[in-house]
């Protein structure tokens, strides 16, 4: 298999050219589309090389605080040849135009020449003007200021995700800024939706809408409900949960471990999926919300807005580009793992879902919204009987701790595990108040068990979910 440089393609040896390779990003990154090599020779030889994590913690870190605006490019390894070559995908970037040391470049055939002035001022306007990037428009009367815990749970993921680049003893306004949170020194919609306080008062129609329904549409009762008033990580989190606490779940035990197994009966990460891409991806500018709808035989999730101008349904199954209607707000999700590489969510989906040998979800434009169908296996026994008669989270968890953090630390119990890891899991970092107002309750629920009970703060202490625990969770 040969290689050929071209206006989309760049080849280097190895890493050790990183340096030069920033300026092909930076022209990749204004010019649209672009992927690098590293470990083939640039006759398009295939050569390889040795590629470790602390390699990919270096480019990704190189290329985060060297170009500037900041760029998010694919870093991934694949076999080539039975060889590990490095890949860097640059695709869509939104923050044009990008600059390496101080110039602006874009890719022209196989080489790499200044952006115009006229370019340059063109994509300077595209990028501030909210007729083209809602999400950079100025909030100009909000006035609670930054949830603090939030930021800073989400600077503490950042690093360990992606690697971002940042000194935590800058100012908070200038962190902001550096993420594309802050636009003419205000926060913008970006910045609200992620970090904001009170957001709903001054957007009321970016919430998520959550209902199960007894039978096949929504003339059936509904069994439970939630609005879902917050920030998008929290959005994407309860919304979450929220399903899996409504579908079936099995367990039964490995004959050849003897350990405990168990299996949501749709894949989580595909639900995952389907509701980061609605909150990332949703038209912000249409008066309505995203809904989750949880019927017998499905689960639909709606996004307002349709498919971004440009890309039809066809094109969804097929390599396509990926148009981000809400690039900063792609981008805080990414950096914190919500999303994965841009243009492969319907992908992982249908993979996800293949996997578990269930039909590939339905993809469908009504009304003006993008709506995703999950469809369930039929049972003998009818989910609603079920849903009668077994005990909800509600009921069983203690009432100080809110359900949603309830289920977040009974599903990272399952191993025996750290306070410190489970305050990281539900975004706490005052640990009195965790144990008081979290722990504690769950203890004295018998949801959670302490591994050293007769020395409850000793430092080797871990916690365990507790067969109750493991009921409730499976129960919802």
């Amino acid at each position: 298999m040969r290689f050929r440089e071209s206006e989309k393609v760049e080849l280097k040896k190895s890493t050790a050219e990183l340096k030069q390779a920033l300026e092909d990003l930076c022209a990749f990154a204004n010019s649209g589309t672009g992927t690098l090599y590293f470990g083939i020779s640039d006759e398009g030889r295939i050569i390889g090389q040795e590629i470790t994590d602390s390699t990919l913690r270096k480019v990704s870190t190189t290329i985060l605080s060297l170009i500037e605006p900041r760029l998010y490019p694919n870093v991934y390894v694949e076999k080539i040849d039975k060889k590990d070559v490095l890949l860097i995908e640059v695709k869509n970037s939104p923050e044009k135009p990008y600059f390496y040391k101080g110039k602006a470049y874009k890719r022209v055939g196989t080489t790499n020449v200044y952006l115009s002035r006229y370019e340059i001022e063109k994509y300077l306007y595209e990028r501030e003007n909210p007729a083209y990037r809602f999400d950079k428009t100025i909030i100009k009367e909000y006035k609670e200021g930054v949830g603090l815990k939030t930021l800073r749970w989400f600077l503490k993921k950042a690093i360990e995700e992606r690697n971002l680049p940042v000194n935590l003893s800058e100012s908070r306004n200038i962190i902001l800024s550096k993420l594309g949170l802050i636009s003419q020194g205000k926060l913008n919609f970006a910045g609200l939706m992620a970090f904001g306080k009170e957001i709903q008062g001054y957007f009321p129609d970016t919430i998520v809408k959550c209902a199960l329904f007894e039978g096949l549409d929504k003339t059936g009762r509904i069994l439970d409900h939630v609005e879902i008033k917050n920030n998008i990580f929290n959005q994407i989190d309860y919304a979450e949960n929220f399903i899996l606490r409504n579908i079936r779940k099995s367990a039964w035990i490995n004959p050849q471990t003897g350990r405990r197994e168990e299996q949501y009966e749709l894949p989580y990460l595909a639900i995952r999926e389907a509701i980061a891409n609605a909150v990332a991806h949703r038209d912000y500018r249409i008066p309505s919300h995203i809904d989750v709808a949880i019927f017998d035989d499905r689960v639909e999730v709606w996004s307002p807005g349709g498919l971004p101008l440009g890309i039809k349904m066809k094109d969804l199954f097929r390599k396509h580009i990926s148009v981000l209607r809400n690039p900063t707000i792609a981008e805080v999700l990414f950096l914190v793992g919500y999303i994965e590489r841009w243009g492969t969510g319907i992908d992982k989906m249908n993979r996800l879902m293949q996997e578990c040998e269930l039909s590939i979800p339905e993809y469908e434009e009504i009304s003006g919204n993008f709506v995703v169908i999950f469809r369930r296996k039929a049972i003998g026994t009818n989910v609603k009987h079920r849903t009668k008669i077994v005990p909800s989270l509600s009921q069983v968890c203690p009432k100080s701790v809110p359900s949603e953090i309830a289920v977040k630390v009974l599903r990272k119990a399952q191993t025996t595990i750290s306070m410190t890891e489970l305050m990281d899991s539900v975004r706490q970092t005052n640990r009195t108040r965790f144990r008081k107002q979290v722990l504690k309750p769950l203890i004295e629920a018998e949801l959670i068990a302490m591994t050293i009970p007769g020395k409850p703060k000793s430092s080797k202490q871990r916690y365990v979910i507790t067969e109750k625990g493991r009921q409730v969770l499976e129960t919802g």
